[in-house]
């Protein structure tokens, strides 16, 4: 394989020093000379490639994002509402989801700090989106709301959008939630490691979910 041109080396390390850089410290804290220095780079470069701070922050989030294919690229679509056995096929996709999900939030490298650094910057734009940040945070969120929303509207066609939307988010914050208090629970847990079984960890958000949307075939009694 032919080495990358010079200038796109730059760029590119310029990137991965802006990641570990505003994951530290925050947008606001973040100078582009310290970024440079990281990057063994001219400073007057975050001009030339990205046009300046802002522009070099909204390539580190798109990187952050693109870093991993996405969970959803191998899920099977929800079936119209009409289709036979789209109700089934709804139950079945939001476990895949689910499962898609948790694991890409935990599979993240606690011994590569560009792959740690990554997952911060996506945590913090999360709770607190910048106004310029948006439009990169909305194109990345949207398919996986879209594609939840869907399952679920199968699953409580009862429900109106809004009590839709407000469960969807339970269903999300449970494992956002998870994740990004991880050092907190390993405290609890004593466990520096945990979880360790991340399929019985995947299981447990399973259940909960179904239980908490109230599917009861989910959950099909013994026979007597």
């Amino acid at each position: 394989m032919a080495p990358s041109p010079p200038h796109q080396d730059t760029r590119s390390r310029l990137i991965e020093s802006a990641i570990l850089h505003f994951a530290a410290k925050g947008y606001d804290g973040t100078g582009i000379r310290e970024i440079a220095k990281g990057a063994k780079a001219n400073s007057a470069l975050v001009t030339y490639h990205f046009c300046g701070k802002e522009g070099l922050f909204l390539e580190a989030l798109k990187a952050v994002f693109s870093r991993k294919t996405s969970p959803l690229t191998g899920l099977q679509p929800p079936l119209p509402a009409d289709a036979p056995g789209a109700r089934q096929a709804a139950l079945e996709g939001l476990r895949a989801y689910l499962r898609a999900f948790i694991t890409e939030l935990m599979f993240c490298d606690a011994r590569d700090p560009l792959d740690e650094a990554a997952m911060v910057l996506m945590a913090r734009e999360m709770q607190s989106p910048s106004e310029a940040a948006a439009p990169v945070l909305m194109a990345h969120i949207e398919p996986y709301v879209t594609y939840l929303m869907a399952c679920l509207s199968l699953l409580r066609p009862d429900l109106d959008e809004e009590a839709l939307f407000l469960m969807g988010n339970s269903i999300q914050g449970q494992v956002l939630h998870f994740r990004n208090s991880l050092g907190i629970i390993r405290l609890l847990r004593g466990n520096p490691a945990f979880p360790e079984d991340l399929e019985k960890l995947i299981q447990h958000f399973i259940g909960f979910s179904l239980r908490g949307l109230g599917v009861p075939e989910a959950f099909p009694q013994p026979r007597n």
